[in-house]
């Protein structure tokens, strides 16, 4: 009898630990709310790492399986570091390979977002309810009901912070009236910033065919991003929040966790996205700011979030040991005036096509010249964002860069009330 009891004691903890390492099971349609640092990707990967100072010194190590005449050791298939203000690529390897890029994608995913709500197509508060086609994505989600309601501004926080495939699929419906609406912006998008290796299938980065991008092309999107919407960056910087969810109204809230760990520990790391999915590998475009210097780096293809992190880490390391960016001209900056002939008005003052700056080795910062090329005046019509002039940046009489400086509205050609008016200032002005 007591040999069958400790049987039988034996069994049911063997058992009970069975149980506890396999976790509870989820019945059809219960909800499973996700672990902190679940990956994106084609299926949800629960991770043990922690961020720290073991990723901070092994990110200042030189690993021997790089190559030997590559100053940042990367063993990434492919990567990126970019100065945003002149656009000026520092460090580049295989920067035009096409690769899968898992979740990153959603950077343009945000970015054209933020385009409809600069435009007042959406607003923040706008209420979305979710579809069926978000409800079925796989991978990382916020385990959205098909009729729930969330606010515009809820599903774009679970983008950016929770990487959440369902509602990216809902903020893509909601610009666009459906995902292939959206993805046709997608695409267009790339085409305006130059991405001349990307097409796009779908807005979260779940693996698809022809869903392929490069290292360079992830940097021009995110440094579009830097330049144009530090909200959308700001979005990217949260490393943890709460949602609130219809489901859970009378419970605790659902928790949204970041899953670039750079945030964590690298100094002036404020965003931007990480992806992973078995065909891309672990994938990171991140950004920070040191001493005024911005810089964005880029890497595809890591064998393991903490390399992905190391390496980006060593990226910016050697952009902020190395260089630095001169502010020239901000967005919006005024110059001129240029005289219209025979427009609607009489004259336009240019602006730079967006914030200009050039990065330059540290220490030449004082050198860097620059001049403002503007015709004395241009004839009507002028589209708005026209070219009209140009700033050149020089150092030691070497042109380090070039920004157009564009007209800020449209000119339409003037009537003939407008003719005589011009013509009268002309005749009494003394310019």
């Amino acid at each position: 009898m007591w040999r069958n009891c400790v049987r039988r004691t034996t069994a049911l903890f063997c058992a009970i630990l069975i149980l506890a390492s396999a976790g509870p099971a989820r019945a059809e349609g219960e909800r499973w709310p996700p672990a902190i640092g679940v990956e994106d990707g084609d299926h949800l990967l629960r991770t043990t790492e922690t961020p720290g100072a073991d990723e901070a010194e092994q990110a200042a190590a030189s690993p021997a399986d790089a190559g030997p005449n590559d100053p940042v050791k990367i063993t990434a298939p492919s990567a990126v570091l970019m100065e945003p203000l002149s656009g000026r690529v520092i460090y580049e390897k295989n920067a035009h390979e096409k690769r899968h890029p898992a979740s990153v994608t959603k950077i343009m995913t945000l970015i054209v977002a933020f385009d409809a709500l600069r435009d007042g197509k959406v607003k923040l508060k706008d209420p979305v309810t979710i579809s069926e086609e978000a409800k079925r994505q796989p991978g990382t989600t916020i385990f959205a009901d098909v009729g729930e309601t969330f606010t515009f501004e809820e599903l774009l926080l679970s983008v950016a912070v929770g990487s959440a495939n369902d509602a990216a699929v809902a903020v893509a419906e909601h610009v666009a009236g459906s995902t292939e609406a959206f993805v046709a912006l997608m695409n267009k998008k790339a085409q305006e910033l130059g991405m001349k290796n990307t097409h796009f299938v779908n807005p979260t980065g779940l693996t698809a065919e022809g869903h392929l991008t490069t290292a360079y092309d992830i940097a021009l999107m995110s440094r579009y991003a830097v330049l144009n919407y530090p909200e959308l960056v700001k979005l990217t910087a949260i490393y943890g929040a709460e949602l609130n969810v219809p489901w859970r109204k009378n419970g605790p809230k659902f928790q949204l966790w970041n899953n670039n760990k750079l945030l964590t520990w690298y100094k002036g790391a404020d965003g931007l996205k990480t992806g992973w999915t078995q065909a891309a590998g672990y994938c990171l475009a991140a950004t920070a700011v040191q001493g005024g210097t911005r810089m964005i780096a880029v890497v595809m293809g890591s064998e393991s979030a903490k390399q992905r992190n190391i390496e980006v880490a060593r990226l910016l390391d050697y952009g902020f040991a190395n260089y630095a960016a001169v502010e020239i001209a901000p967005a919006g900056k005024k110059f001129g005036p240029v005289r219209v002939v025979r427009g609607s008005v009489a004259s336009v003052e240019p602006v730079p096509r967006s914030a200009f700056g050039v990065s330059v080795p540290k220490g030449s910062q004082e050198k860097v010249k620059w001049e403002v090329k503007l015709p004395r005046q241009v004839a009507a019509p002028l589209r708005e964002g026209q070219t009209v002039g140009e700033i050149v940046a020089t150092l030691d009489g070497e042109v380090v860069g070039r920004m157009d400086l564009v007209s800020p509205v449209a000119v339409g050609k003037a009537n003939l009330w407008q003719t005589i008016v011009h013509s009268v200032r002309g005749i009494f002005s003394f310019e």
